[in-house]
C-alpha cells in the first residue's frame, strides 16, 4: 500500500536551496522518517513499531495528514507480517476518524482495510470498501481487490470485468496485479499452462518491487497450476519455494499449509530432498510455535 502523502513530504523537503525550518513536531517527523526508513529496507517488525509510536504521536497532535500517513504505513507494515486483524483494526480506526471529521478518507487506507478483510477471509467486507473507490490513483488497486474476490467465488464474469478495469501498465505492482488475475482465471478455466506463465510473470513483478508475501501467493498459484499440468516434481519445489518465503515474513499459516502440500507432492516422486526440505520447514514452524521454559 502507498503511504504518497509521507513519501511526498519527504521529497519535497530536500529540494529547496535554503535551510528548511524546523517541522512542527520534530518528535513525529523524526519518528516517521525512522519509520519510512525501516520500511524501506525491509524492516517491517521495526517499520511497524515505529509507526506505532508515530501514530500516537500523530493523534496527540491532532493532525490528519500525519494521522493518515503513519495509520497507512502501520497497517501496511501489519499486513506484510500477516497480522491481518492488526491492520484491520488500524485503518479502520482512522477511517472512522476521517468520518467524524467529515473529511475525505485516504484511499489508501480503505485499501489496506479492504486488503486484511479479504486475507481474513471477509469477502462481503472486503468488496464493499474496494466498491468505494471509484477513481483516482487507488482505483487499480481497488479493482485488483474486486478481482481476488471474484476469483474466489469463481465469478468469471466480474474477474473479467475488474481484469478489464485495470489499465495496461510498465508499473510493476500493476503488472503484477493484471498477471495474477488473469492467472488465476486460467486456472479456473483449466489452462494450466497459460496460468503458470502468467503467475511466473506475476511472482517476478512481485519480487522486482519487494513485495515478498505477494510473491509467494504468486508462487503458491504457479505450484498449482503445475500440479494440474501434471508436473508434480516442480509443483512441490514452487510449494517449498512459497513457503520458505512465508516463514521467513512470518506468515505461518500459509507456509504450513504449503510446506505440507510441498512434502505430499514430493513423496510420489520419491524427491528425497523436497521431502527432507517441507519436513524440516514444518519442524522449524512447530519449534518456533511450542512455549518456551
Amino acid at each position: 500500500m502507498r503511504r504518497a502523502a509521507l513519501v511526498l513530504a519527504l521529497v519535497l523537503a530536500g529540494c529547496g536551496s535554503s535551510v528548511p525550518p524546523d517541522p512542527p513536531d520534530p518528535t513525529l517527523e523524526r519518528t516517521s522518517r525512522a519509520a519510512l526508513l525501516a520500511w524501506r529496507q525491509d524492516r517491517p517488525e521495526q517499520a511497524a513499531e515505529l509507526f506505532r509510536q508515530a501514530l500516537a504521536r500523530a493523534y496527540a497532535r491532532d493532525e490528519p495528514g500525519p494521522i493518515a500517513d503513519n495509520a497507512t504505513g502501520l497497517a501496511a507494515a501489519e499486513l506484510r507480517l500477516g497480522r491481518n486483524a492488526a491492520a484491520r483494526d488500524v485503518a479502520a480506526q482512522a477511517r472512522a476518524d476521517f468520518s467524524r471529521r467529515a473529511a475525505a478518507i485516504p484511499q489508501a487506507l480503505t485499501l489496506a482495510e479492504a486488503a486484511a478483510e479479504w486475507r481474513l477471509g471477509n469477502p462481503s467486507a472486503a468488496l464493499a470498501l474496494a466498491r468505494t473507490i471509484t477513481a483516482g490513483e487507488g482505483a487499480p488497486r481497488a479493482r485488483f481487490l474486486e478481482g481476488l474476490v471474484a476469483a474466489d467465488a469463481r465469478d468469471l464474469v466480474a474477474l473479467d470485468a475488474a481484469i478489464a478495469a485495470i489499465p495496461p501498465s510498465g508499473t510493476p505492482d500493476l503488472v503484477a496485479d493484471l498477471a495474477e488475475l488473469e492467472g488465476r482465471r486460467a486456472l479456473i478455466a483449466n489452462d494450466p499452462t497459460r496460468a503458470r506463465t502468467l503467475l511466473a510473470a506475476a511472482a517476478a513483478a512481485r519480487r522486482e518491487v519487494r513485495d515478498y508475501p505477494g510473491m509467494a501467493r504468486a508462487l503458491a498459484l504457479e505450484a498449482e497450476a503445475a500440479r494440474r499440468g501434471g508436473d508434480t516434481r516442480f509443483a512441490g519445489d514452487l510449494w517449498l519455494r512459497a513457503a520458505r518465503s512465508a516463514a521467513a515474513m512470518g506468515n505461518d499459516r500459509d507456509a504450513r499449509a504449503w510446506f505440507t502440500a510441498a512434502e505430499a507432492a514430493g513423496r510420489p516422486a520419491a524427491d528425497t530432498s523436497l521431502v527432507r526440505g517441507a519436513r524440516e520447514g514444518l519442524a522449524a514452524l512447530a519449534e518456533d510455535a511450542s512455549p518456551r521454559r
